[in-house]
Order: structure tokens, then C-alpha cells, then sequence
């Protein structure tokens, strides 16, 4: 399957240039996207993904890239000069729970905080379940040392009772992987750092992990559930390794970038050190370019839709940046680790209809991903899912799928609705409509949840819709939902690809402070100092020029005992504690209002975060087309399409390569993308505007 775009891209700093390449990978649940630019034109592609082995995927994108650009798989990777990937390899080790067996050593008398389950429970068959922990309570031990809430050594950490533990737990336990999380270690992570050290003099060949080191920030339980998911998870980039290995035997000299959590990219050995920061990578990759996308458009504040086979990633931009968390949640698991973001839904074209135990029709969240695929597929799938019911009701053209470079079948999705139709009293368009119906309220709840929890004015935020299925259901979930448009980039269906592409390196240090403003003494000057220092020494170590460094400082202020805190940013990488005061109140009064403010309170710097960003060779996106006098766009084709079950409609079929700044069109239509299709409900309007991106806007 080959998807080709020739457009002509807008010279910039980092560009790439016509004797180099940029290429940027997403490796999806069903299929692995592709971005191939040499600053002129950009191609891309899409090549079903392997669960098994996620490399075939990769390789075969490449491949398909090197064939429209007129060269070998070989030519191509001796003349790329970035490459980055986004890969669910992590992602899939916690989705299947199939990592290392972990061996957590904490404080003594500490050894059961892990399990007390600050985290979702599971409902099975009507019972609450303790949710899934990837440590055994077996599998804790609890050491001799102790360190108080100001840092002083209460009780000396005894090597040898450290080291008889670790491998009691190896020899009993069977633990390949170890997690040191001791308490108040952010204050003093000395007994934490003399652990690791014996642990890895010992046993060298057990990875190990910090949560001092991983996050040095107050909140024991986050600190110690990220050490031991990065433990878990510490085989996941095996493949990416071998990966590596294959692009490097065809000739690729520059070092791979993955994409990360944070929307940065960062170097394999980097990744080895914290794997789960690769975790939900593609997501955020494609909010970074969103965001991109975004401010080219002039509309810099937008709800991401990004819909592919699995899921509906949903993330917000405000200001053309994305909005961050810096607690995450991983598989139900609260952790301490800042990441863009990005909520999930499982509903995506994959995502399989069933019938519950009530006897009602259900999507999701299980998925049929790439292998079998959907039943229309034809490579052996039998349950209906979205992508089928969307072609049996005329969204997609079976015809034209991925631009002809594969052919539905149209009446094996046919079938496969009528037998789920048999059990409910339905027929196939029936049950196709119901599918269609039930994803788009899964979708729209996602959505509507994050507009409720971000308190979003919906008359300034948009929609920006990519992902292979984005552009289908975000205008319907924009009118349910009163949002006033609806974006779709040129490289809506492969833009976390692009992102993979034009990701900056972004490298995280963060430190406890805990002190009342205004501060009484140097201590917080010098950790902001510090931080900075490491921060630039992170990028100097991945080879990024002192001129291409920027460094972005953050504090996080808060009412004294208050568990929540604001995130400020420090101006000019520097500390004034009127400033932080002045701001923080401010800030609290627009989020909660001047009521809330209690004027006896202290208040307290609880964390400084320096984020180093480095400047790196980048795709760009497409420039704008010329302007047409006649306004009038002929259809390509006419389809029918169910708005309901029992009665088509007629509409007309738009090519998106027809579209030139000018054209405007009134729906229902169509707009067939190549890799993706727009619909446009009754009442919208589809209109060409910056950077080849269509603007639907909703009425």
C-alpha cells in the first residue's frame, strides 16, 4: 500500500535540504505511517503494522518512501540526515503485561505502600478487583536505612543486608529487573544512589532503576510506581534495537531519535535509561504538530482528534502549544512522569462490534488492529468493526481505499454485520448505522469529558482532526458538541509522522524545592542554576550546537499543604520571588476565583523544572496555493451514503488535490483525501486556507 503526496514545502531554519532527507516513522496499531521530506517535496506512505514484529512495518514504509523518491531503500538511508520514530513498542509491553519480573527494595516498613492501590479498580463480572501491579507483593523487601523529611541520615543503609535481599528475591522470586525507591530519598538520594551502585556491581546483568533519579520530586507513590514500570518495561526497545541494526546494514549514519511522552525526541541509549517515557509517543507527536498546524492556520487554540485503527487520542492546544500533565496515567497507573496530555478512548476504525451480556450492541474497546484487520480487509477477520460499517454505509470508497492501493470487500463486511444483526433482530445497515452511531457517542463523551475538565470556551476552541478515520467523525462530533470547526491538515492521515519528523530533542530536570516565598536564602538560585547546567550538558551530549540550545523554566507554586499546585513560567531563566508571589495569585484567581484566595496562607516553591530543547534538522509543512478566481469546484463522483439505515443519500465527492485558495463547497459532501476522507455534514462549509489544510466550518 503506497500513498504518495508531491507538495511544495516552505524553506525554514532547520529544513532539510535537497542533499539530505528527513524521515519520520509512527508505528500504529494497524498500520505504520510514514513521512519523507527533502525540503522541496514530501512523500509518504502507510504499511500494515506487525504486532509481532513491529521492524516489518518500518521497513516496508521505508521501502514504499524510497520508491516514489526515485531511489533504493539503500540510496534513500545513506542520504538521511534525521530519523525519527514513534513506536508503540512500550505501549504494547503494558497493554499485554509481558515485561520483566520486577523486584521492588524500599524503606522498611514501608514495604506495602505500592499495593494500597491508589489506582482504578477493575470491575470483572461484577466484582471489584485490586488493579493490575506489575510487582508482586512477594516480590518487596524492605531495607535498613532511613533518611528524615529534611534530608539527614537517621539510619546508614547496610550494604551487605541490601545486597542478601536483592538476591533472595532473584533466587525465590525470579525477579530479572530491580526498582530502588526509598523514602524521602528527593531530599537526599545518597542511600538511593549507594543501592544502585552495589545493585549493579552485583548483578550486572539485571537492569535497575531509581526513582530518585528517575523523578526527584516529593510524591513517594508516583516516584516508586515509575521506577518499577520502567523496570518492567525494560525489554521493550529490544525491537527497537534490532530495528536500528537493519536500518543501519542498508546504510542510515544518523542516529535514530524516538519520540517521547513530552513531545521531544531523545537518543536510543537515552531511551534505555527511562523506556517508559516512549509510552503513547505517537500521540503526542502528532498534538506537537497539530499544534504546528494550528498556529500556520492562525487558530491557535484546538481539541486534537487523532483517530486511528485502535483508538481516539484526545489532547488539547492552547497558544499552538499542547497542554501538559506532569502526574500521568499509565494502564490505570498513577505515575511521576510529565508527559503531553493525551486521553484515550478505545475506539478506532479497528475497534470490534459485540453484543454484551444485556443483549446491546458495543464497540470497542477491543480492536482487530492490523492482523486479522477488518473484516473488509479480506486477511481473515469475521467481526464487524468501524472501518466496516463505514464502508457498507458509503463514508468510504472501497474502491479508492488508501488511493486504490487496496480493495474492500464490501460484501464480506456485509455479511459480517448481518450475522451480529441475526442475534439483535437487525439487518447489516442496521447494525452498520448502530456501529457508526455508538463509536461517534464513545468519541463525542472523550471529547466533551476533556472540553468539562479543561473548562474550555468551545466558541474559541476548534477541532483539529487527523489520523487515518480522524477527518470521518470529527465534524459530526463538532456539531453534537457546538465546536465552530473542524482542521484537516495535508498531512492529516500521517501527522504523527510528521511530528516524528520535526520533533525538537527535549530533555526534562526537575528538583523538589519546598520552600515559603519570598525566599530566604540562595538554595533555590543555585538548584535553578544547576538544573540549567544539566540541562545544556544533556544537549551538548547528544551533539546539539550551543546556537541551536534553548532552555524553558518552570516553577510550581502552591499554598502551603495544598496538594494541587500552579505551574508558572520563570522569564528569562530567572528566580524573583515578588514575581512568583504576584503570579501565582493571579493565576489562582483566573482558575478559581478571587474568593478562593486565603490571605493568612503561606506560600510555597514547591519545584523548578528546566526543559532543554534542541534545534534539529525538520520536515516543514506545506506552503499555501495561489488563489483562484472561479470558485466553483466540480465533483469527482456522486455517492450514496445512509444517513440512515433505510435511506440513502446522494452526495457529491470532492478531490482534495482539486481544492485551491478560493474554493468553498456546502455539504453533505465528501472529500476524498487519498489516504483519508472529510465528511461534511448539512450545513458546513469546506474551504482551503494556509498550508494546504481544509477548514470545515460548522453551522
Amino acid at each position: 500500500m503506497f500513498v504518495n503526496e508531491n507538495a511544495s514545502l516552505a524553506a525554514g531554519d532547520y529544513a532539510a535540504t535537497q542533499s539530505g532527507y528527513v524521515i519520520g516513522i509512527d508505528v500504529g496499531g494497524t498500520f505504520t505511517d510514514a513521512v519523507c521530506s527533502d525540503g522541496q517535496t514530501t512523500w509518504r506512505a502507510k504499511s500494515p503494522t506487525n504486532p509481532a514484529r513491529f521492524s516489518d512495518g518500518v521497513m516496508g514504509a521505508c521501502s514504499m518512501l524510497a520508491e516514489h523518491a526515485g531511489l533504493t531503500p539503500a540510496q534513500l538511508m545513506r542520504r538521511v540526515t534525521r530519523f525519527g520514530l514513534g513506536t508503540t513498542a512500550v505501549t504494547n509491553v503494558l497493554a499485554t503485561r509481558r515485561g520483566r519480573t520486577v523486584g521492588l527494595l524500599t524503606t522498611k516498613g514501608f514495604e506495602n505502600h505500592l499495593h494500597a492501590m491508589r489506582n482504578h479498580r477493575d470491575v470483572r463480572e461484577g466484582w471489584i478487583e485490586k488493579f493490575w501491579m506489575p510487582v508482586e507483593p512477594e516480590a518487596v523487601r524492605g531495607i535498613e536505612e532511613r533518611i528524615d523529611r529534611a534530608g539527614e541520615i537517621i539510619r546508614p543503609l547496610v550494604a551487605g543486608d541490601l545486597v542478601a535481599a536483592a538476591q533472595d528475591m532473584i533466587t525465590h522470586n525470579g525477579v530479572n529487573a530491580l526498582a530502588v525507591s526509598f523514602l524521602w530519598s528527593f531530599r537526599n538520594p545518597a542511600h538511593e544512589q549507594q543501592a544502585v551502585a552495589l545493585l549493579r556491581e552485583h548483578f550486572p546483568q539485571i537492569p535497575v532503576y531509581s526513582g530518585a533519579d528517575l523523578h526527584p520530586i516529593m510524591r513517594e507513590y508516583e516516584r516508586t510506581t515509575l521506577a518499577v514500570l520502567n523496570a518492567f518495561a525494560a525489554d521493550a526497545l529490544d525491537g527497537v534495537e534490532e530495528l536500528e541494526e537493519q536500518l543501519r546494514a542498508l546504510g542510515l549514519q544518523c542516529p535514530m531519535l524516538l519520540l517521547h511522552s513530552g513531545g521531544g525526541a531523545i537518543s536510543a541509549q537515552e531511551a534505555r535509561q527511562t523506556p517508559l517515557a516512549l509510552a503513547s509517543s505517537g500521540p503526542a507527536a502528532g498534538s506537537v504538530a497539530a499544534g504546528e498546524v494550528a498556529m500556520k492556520v492562525g487558530l491557535p487554540d484546538a481539541i486534537c482528534c487523532d483517530m486511528g485503527g485502535t483508538s481516539i487520542d484526545v489532547a488539547v492546544v492552547t497558544n499552538g502549544v499542547p497542554e501538559r500533565r506532569h502526574t500521568a496515567e499509565l494502564g490505570g497507573i498513577v505515575i511521576g512522569q510529565s508527559a503531553i496530555d493525551v486521553e484515550s478512548v478505545g475506539a478506532g476504525g479497528g475497534s470490534i462490534a459485540w453484543i454484551d451480556d444485556r443483549g446491546l450492541l458495543r464497540v470497542g474497546p477491543q480492536s482487530a488492529r492490523a492482523t486479522p484487520g477488518p473484516v473488509c480487509y479480506g486477511r481473515g477477520g469475521t467481526e464487524p468493526t468501524v472501518t466496516d460499517a463505514m464502508v457498507l454505509l458509503g463514508y468510504i470508497d472501497p474502491e479508492l481505499f488508501n488511493r486504490g492501493g487496496m480493495q474492500l470487500d464490501v460484501e464480506g463486511a456485509r455479511a459480517a454485520c448481518a450475522r451480529v444483526g441475526e442475534r439483535l433482530g437487525m439487518d447489516a445497515m442496521a447494525v452498520a448505522h448502530g456501529i457508526r452511531e455508538i463509536a461517534l457517542a464513545e468519541m463525542s463523551k472523550a471529547m466533551r469529558a476533556r472540553i468539562s475538565s479543561g473548562g474550555l470556551d468551545t466558541r474559541r476552541y476548534g477541532v483539529i482532526a487527523f489520523g487515518g478515520s480522524g477527518s470521518l467523525f470529527a465534524t459530526a462530533m463538532a456539531k453534537e458538541l457546538d465546536l465552530p470547526w473542524v482542521l484537516t491538515p495535508a498531512l492529516a492521515s500521517v501527522l504523527s509522522a510528521y511530528g516524528a519528523a520535526t520533533a525538537d530533542i527535549r530533555r526534562e530536570r526537575s528538583r523538589a524545592v519546598d520552600q515559603f516565598l519570598p525566599l530566604k536564602n540562595n538554595d533555590a538560585y543555585e538548584t535553578l542554576r544547576e538544573l540549567i547546567e544539566r540541562a545544556e550538558e544533556d544537549l551538548a551530549a547528544q551533539d546539539v550546537e550551543p546556537n541551536s540550545r534553548s532552555v524553558h523554566c518552570e516553577a510550581e507554586v502552591r499554598f502551603h499543604r495544598q496538594n494541587a499546585s500552579l505551574t508558572l513560567t520563570l522569564e528569562k531563566e530567572e528566580l524573583d520571588s515578588q514575581g512568583l508571589l504576584q503570579g501565582f495569585k493571579d493565576s489562582y484567581i483566573r482558575q478559581f476565583g478571587a474568593s478562593s484566595i486565603t490571605a493568612k496562607t503561606p506560600i510555597e516553591l514547591s519545584t523548578l523544572r528546566v526543559t532543554g530543547i534542541g534545534k534539529t534538522i525538520r520536515a516543514v509543512l506545506p506552503q499555501s496555493l495561489d488563489q483562484v478566481e472561479d470558485a466553483n469546484l466540480v465533483p469527482i463522483s456522486h455517492r450514496d451514503v445512509y444517513l440512515q439505515p433505510d435511506a440513502p443519500t446522494n452526495v457529491p465527492v470532492f478531490a482534495a488535490a482539486d481544492f485551491r485558495v478560493g474554493h468553498r463547497l456546502s455539504g453533505p459532501a465528501l472529500v476524498d483525501v487519498g489516504d483519508t476522507t472529510l465528511w461534511a455534514p448539512d450545513g458546513s462549509v469546506v474551504e482551503l486556507i494556509a498550508g494546504g489544510t481544509l477548514k470545515t466550518t460548522i453551522r
